[in-house]
């Protein structure tokens, strides 16, 4: 613990944190097979990030909402992906562009640059749950009744490399999905409205994450100038 927070002391002068210090060592040293994914993370988290690197969060620290939506999914888990060891809960996220889905309650964030190993990775489609979750909470009770709707969810996923080989990024009328590539197998889905990439590890090292955006919920142009330099990523890439 202490050599750790040694190197993470270093970056900081006393008055401000020198991300390029801390984020991004290894990233252009990952495994060439690796490839990039982005998500959004609070201010307030980056600090953590910076001294662990990108953890899984324990069900405490997660948002209620989100938490009941993750074990409710997990909860109808069939069989195969239960063996297969992919959950909601124990998964680290990721979305395969940079326009990275907004919380409601997080005002304040940064968007991170990841390299991960594909092997590592799920990709659902968080369309399906946005659809489903709202008519399911304002319905109140009786999600059991859903429970061939969850299954179609989970019989949906597809490993995290094979979404990269048979997946097609495509956009129509100012929306972007993915569509399934002709000489891909038909037992796939045909398309993703909105990727999730779900990543069954327990960790995401800092020296493989780069900041490459900050987004403020203040209307303040100044402050958005000054941290939006579009030229910018915190995190060495040598």
């Amino acid at each position: 613990m202490g050599e750790r927070c040694d190197n993470f002391l270093h970056a900081f002068d006393g008055w401000t944190l020198d991300w390029n210090e801390v984020f991004g060592l290894g990233f252009e040293s990952a495994p060439r097979d690796w490839t990039v994914v982005y998500r959004e993370c609070s201010i307030d988290e980056l600090a953590q990030v910076a001294r662990e690197g990108l953890t899984v969060p324990t069900a405490e620290l997660r948002h209620p909402d989100n938490r009941r939506e993750m074990e409710l999914l997990d909860r109808f888990r069939p069989d195969h992906v239960v063996e297969r060891g992919i959950s909601r809960l124990r998964a680290i996220y990721a979305v395969p562009t940079s326009e990275t889905p907004r919380f409601p309650y997080r005002h304040d964030r940064a968007i991170l640059e990841m390299k991960v190993d594909p092997n590592c990775g799920f990709v659902g489609d968080m369309d399906f749950i946005d659809a489903l979750i709202p008519f399911i909470s304002a319905h109140g009770s009786g999600v059991e009744r859903y429970h061939s709707a969850f299954r179609r969810y989970w019989d949906g996923i597809v490993p995290f490399g094979d979404f990269l080989n048979n997946y097609s990024k495509v956009e129509t009328d100012g929306n972007v999905h993915w569509i399934r590539k002709p000489e891909a197998s038909g037992t796939m889905p045909q398309a993703f409205f909105s990727p999730e990439i779900m990543l069954m590890t327990p960790v995401v090292s800092r020296q493989h994450i780069r900041i490459v955006r900050w987004e403020y919920g203040q209307e303040d142009p100044s402050l958005c100038e000054w941290w939006n330099d579009s030229d910018e990523i915190w995190g060495r890439s040598n």
